[in-house]
């Protein structure tokens, strides 16, 4: 460890649009972190964005995790590539974190857990809007029990996508290369979010649809949805696409007390009822059938400024000091949001309510016959913007 105690990082994928933003937080230090090394596959890229940030670069990850001047990594390539580079880094001796999400399959993120674990590295993932003002006043009103008994969450959005969009690079948009489209791209954010408010765990089951509705050089889902329950009762439903347009991110919060909806992740609007829901219903006695309690809209919550830079603070701060409860989100809590996403593929797929969570055999099975059922995709092919993975 570097001995004026910050965490030097390298990153791995840097020069396209995510790694991109991951070298610039990290080259404002404002954390205990700076930035030493990056690493493309696009040379000319690489090029520019050392002689930008006077760092030195490499095309070849094995040898950004060898530099004896980077401490932790930062993946940022495709998620069918994060358990691939995340192994490589921690069996170099390097702590890590991976974009979201975890993997492109089940097989493939157990694998990423297990190297993290067996060699004891720090391992986180970024899922930075944990670190919203937003949800953390959220997750308070609901752990603190203002809320009342939290019955269930809604979550829908879309992120409208052309076909331009799958253009942009010949991975996108295929079974084979993305594994899925919006709910494995776009959708990891809000996923994660359902299920780190609803419960702190994956659900236990759910029933999930999707489709391509109109997007013909993918072969890939642009809308989804998918209902079910978490372990503690609390019922969620799901809805996503990138076939929709003008629609913005909403998650809605439903508690006996009272219910919260963000939009686009702000206070939208917060209701409390004068009488507990569930009590209100077991002891109301007429005489109109339709009548529920009466309720009072509140005053929105004020929060600070969301500052995105919180997840890799915390990144460092639990690698200088060993300790993975400074983590804002762990490696191993993004087997959440991937359990539901690939539980949504597989049902789906096989028009029946599943299980959480899935096994990877059953899950790759799935995955080889859409590959080899997919017709292929037929696109001009434009280079990708900036090594565009996310979003």
């Amino acid at each position: 460890m570097a001995q004026d105690r910050k965490v030097r990082f390298g990153v791995i994928g840097s020069a396209g649009l995510i790694g991109n933003y991951h070298a610039g937080v990290l080259s404002e230090g404002k954390g205990p972190y700076v930035l030493t090394a990056v690493c493309d596959i696009n040379e000319p890229r690489l090029r520019e964005q050392c002689e930008r940030l006077n760092l030195p670069g490499t095309t070849r990850a094995e040898e950004l995790v060898a530099r004896d001047d980077v401490d932790a990594v930062i993946v940022g390539t495709p998620h069918p590539l994060h358990a691939d580079h995340v192994t490589l880094a921690v069996e170099a001796g390097k702590d890590v974190m991976t974009e979201k999400p975890l993997a492109a399959t089940p097989a493939d993120a157990k694998r990423l857990l297990k190297a993290i674990n067996k060699n004891r590295r720090i391992g986180g993932i970024h899922y930075q809007s944990r670190g919203r003002p937003t949800i953390m006043k959220l997750k308070e009103m609901i752990t603190s029990g203002e809320l009342g008994r939290l019955l269930s969450i809604r979550v829908t959005g879309s992120f409208y996508k052309s076909d331009f969009y799958y253009s942009l690079g010949g991975w996108r948009g295929t079974w084979k290369d993305e594994g899925g489209g919006v709910l494995i791209n776009q959708a990891p954010h809000d996923i994660d979010m359902m299920c780190y408010l609803a419960a702190e765990d994956m659900p236990t089951e759910l029933v999930g649809r999707w489709s391509n509705i109109y997007h013909d050089n993918s072969q890939v889902e642009d809308i989804a949805s998918a209902a079910g329950v978490f372990p503690n009762g609390v019922e969620f439903d799901l809805n996503v696409s990138v076939a929709m347009h003008a629609d913005p991110a909403r998650i809605e919060v439903f508690g006996s007390a009272g219910a919260v909806t963000l939009v686009d992740y702000e206070f939208g609007r917060y209701v409390r009822y004068e009488s507990d829901l569930v009590e209100f219903a077991r002891t109301y006695g007429g005489p109109n059938p339709y009548q529920g309690p009466a309720f009072e809209e509140q005053p929105l919550p004020e929060v600070a400024e969301f500052d995105s830079s919180l997840i890799h603070q915390r990144l460092a701060e639990a690698i200088l000091t060993r300790k993975k409860s400074r983590l804002l989100v762990s490696a191993a809590e993004g087997m959440w949001s991937m359990q539901v996403i690939c539980g949504t593929f597989l049902s789906g797929y096989l028009g029946k309510k599943v299980k959480l969570p899935v096994g990877p055999a059953r899950y790759d099975k799935m995955l080889a016959d859409l590959i080899a059922k997919s017709p292929p995709v037929v696109r001009e092919q434009r280079e990708s913007e900036q090594g565009m993975v996310a979003s």
